[in-house]
């Protein structure tokens, strides 16, 4: 059986807990001084998980904070848990947060360089307008651009987290004229606004659209060599013979699992009671990752139905760095509804080569 030896940790200290309400967001619990002190994880749970780091031959745990908005909790706390981190001998242990943003100030950038903290921030375009669906007034837009600035100027690592919808699609070209203007070190990511089959699902982006939207965004970023974007990125480093770094491309989902404010874990990046593993208060973390393997392979895995990248493409040699099967966050009846979109980008670029 396969053997782990980097994880990328997915947590969500506060569970859904937000201070925004954002309109293409399905998690709504809003925070409150009871809320946050109900939901969020223990020291004594995040102690433990770290101890069992320490032992389980792990070689790299990537710890990703999400939410909600991991930063409703407070310097002391994140503190506590980079003083736990340093105990780990012979493991990397790197952290970014992806967050709004809005509850960033000079103290707490200081003390995320200071730690080698890196911060991804949800930001969807250059414009209010782009930003509607997170924002209802213009004075937090402004504010998240003040932050992200100052970050800058402090020389905080960070990338910009874009999701792609009907607000900011036609407008890529401009929005990539202002991610190069503002250069964020780690470059930005952009994500299709998915919301499956539920209430929200109109919102969601057409995969023709997406599929559009990822072409030119490749054309733009060729005239704009010097800013890293996620896709570019991960078809030129397949295309140049090596893995991508996107799990959706290479194959390797059964890298990430995810644990909540009660120290629920699951063999996804996000929270899905079907891919429950166990509590890390009540089962060491090797067990869990054991389980973990053995659900993905048994359970999540055969959902695709043996359909990969390299293999829609005709098993062509010089693809075989793409053995992703799509995400298994949007999977629809099996299948990624952006899984076309992945393979029209890789020929596209191909094209272009």
């Amino acid at each position: 059986m396969k053997v782990l030896r980097n994880l990328n940790l997915i947590i969500r200290p506060v569970n859904d807990l937000c201070n925004l309400d954002c309109a293409y967001c399905d998690a709504k619990e809003r925070y409150s001084r009871d809320t946050i002190s109900r939901v969020s994880v223990k020291r004594e749970t995040l102690k433990k998980l770290i101890g069992d780091i320490g032992t389980s031959g792990l070689k790299t745990v990537r710890f990703t904070w999400h939410g909600g908005e991991p930063l409703l909790l407070p310097d002391d706390f994140y503190e506590d848990v980079f003083e736990m981190q340093a105990g780990l001998s012979g493991v990397e242990y790197p952290n970014t947060f992806q967050t709004n943003g809005l509850l960033l100030d000079e103290k707490r950038i200081l003390l995320f360089k200071k730690h080698g903290v890196a911060i991804g921030f949800s930001l969807d375009g250059n414009r209010h307008e782009h930003n509607a669906y997170r924002f209802p007034d213009k004075e937090r837009f402004e504010a998240l651009m003040a932050n992200i600035r100052l970050a800058k100027k402090l020389g905080l690592r960070f990338s910009v987290i874009m999701v792609a919808h009907d607000k900011n699609v036609r407008e890529i070209g401009k929005i990539c004229d202002f991610m190069a203007e503002l250069a964020p070190p780690n470059g930005f990511i952009v994500s299709p606004l998915f919301l499956g089959q539920g209430a929200l699902a109109p919102l969601t982006i057409r995969p023709d659209d997406f599929s559009e939207f990822l072409r030119t965004l490749y054309d733009k970023l060729e005239l704009l060599p010097g800013l890293p974007c996620n896709y570019v990125y991960a078809v030129k480093k397949g295309l140049g013979g090596g893995v991508p770094k996107m799990c959706f491309f290479s194959g390797r989902c059964a890298n990430f699992v995810s644990i909540n404010g009660a120290g629920d874990m699951f063999s996804t990046c996000h929270e899905n009671s079907r891919y429950f593993l166990g509590n890390i208060d009540q089962a060491s973390l090797s067990e869990l990752l054991k389980k973990h393997l053995e659900v993905y392979s048994s359970e999540i895995e055969p959902q695709f139905a043996g359909r990969s990248i390299y293999r829609e493409m005709g098993g062509d040699p010089s693809l075989i760095y793409f053995q992703g099967k799509g995400c298994t966050r949007r999977l629809v009846d099996g299948l990624d509804p952006y899984f076309r979109s992945y393979t029209d980008l890789i020929r596209y670029a191909q094209k272009k080569k």
